[in-house]
C-alpha cells in the first residue's frame, strides 16, 4: 500500500471518530496521528463508559457514581452494615459463601452482635473488602456475560490463578489484584 494510499485509509477512519467495540463497558474511538518521522498513522483509544455497578450502588446507599474520589470517601468513612447486607442479598454466591464473614472479618458469634447494630459504619478496611466483593463480581458478570456465570466462575478453582478459587482470593489486597488481572486475560483472550 503507498503511502497515499495509507492517508486515505487514515482519512476514512477520523471520518468517522468513534466505533462500538461488542465489550460494553468500552468505547473505541479512531483517529489519525502524525508521528515525530512525519509518518501518519492511525490511532484507536479505549475508554471505559461511564456506569456505576449496581452492586457499588448499593454499596452506596442507592446513589450512582462513578467518581473513584467519590468512592474514596464513602469507603473512608465506611460503609453502612446494612448497605453491604443489602449488597450481599443480590448474590446467592456470596450468601452461601460466606462473604460477610470475610468482608467483616470476625468469627459467627462477633458477627453476630454486629449484626443487631445494621446502621453503624464498617471500618475503612471492611469498607475496601466490600467494595472489592462488589467490583469483582462486575466485573466478571462483564468480562463472562451473565450474573450467573460470573457466580459460577468465582467459585470454582481457575487455572490462571493456581487452582485457587476467586472468592476466597478477593478479601486480600494482593488476591484481589491477581483476580482482577486474571479477568482482564480472559477478556482479551491472554490466558
Amino acid at each position: 500500500m503507498s503511502a497515499k494510499e495509507k492517508d486515505v485509509v487514515a482519512e476514512d477512519a477520523v471520518e468517522k471518530p468513534t466505533r462500538k467495540r461488542k465489550h460494553k463497558s468500552y468505547e473505541s474511538a479512531v483517529g489519525s496521528a502524525v508521528l515525530s518521522d512525519g509518518v501518519r498513522a492511525v490511532v484507536m483509544v479505549e475508554t471505559r463508559k461511564n456506569s456505576a455497578s449496581q452492586l457499588v450502588k448499593v454499596l452506596l446507599s442507592g446513589k450512582a457514581s462513578d467518581d473513584r474520589m467519590e468512592l474514596y470517601r464513602a469507603v473512608k468513612t465506611g460503609f453502612p452494615l446494612q448497605s453491604v447486607l443489602n449488597m450481599i442479598e443480590i448474590s446467592e454466591t456470596y450468601k452461601r459463601h460466606g462473604v460477610l464473614s470475610k468482608i467483616v472479618g470476625a468469627s459467627d458469634r462477633t458477627l453476630a452482635r454486629r449484626l443487631k447494630t445494621p446502621d453503624e459504619a464498617l471500618t475503612p478496611e471492611q469498607s475496601t473488602r466490600a467494595l472489592n466483593y462488589a467490583e469483582m463480581l462486575e466485573k466478571a458478570t462483564q468480562v463472562l456475560g451473565s450474573r450467573e456465570l460470573a457466580e459460577q466462575w468465582m467459585v470454582k478453582p481457575a487455572r490462571g490463578l493456581d487452582g485457587e478459587v476467586p472468592i476466597d482470593l478477593i478479601a486480600n489486597s494482593v488476591g484481589y489484584e491477581l483476580v482482577s488481572d486474571f479477568l482482564t486475560r480472559i477478556e482479551y483472550g491472554v490466558y
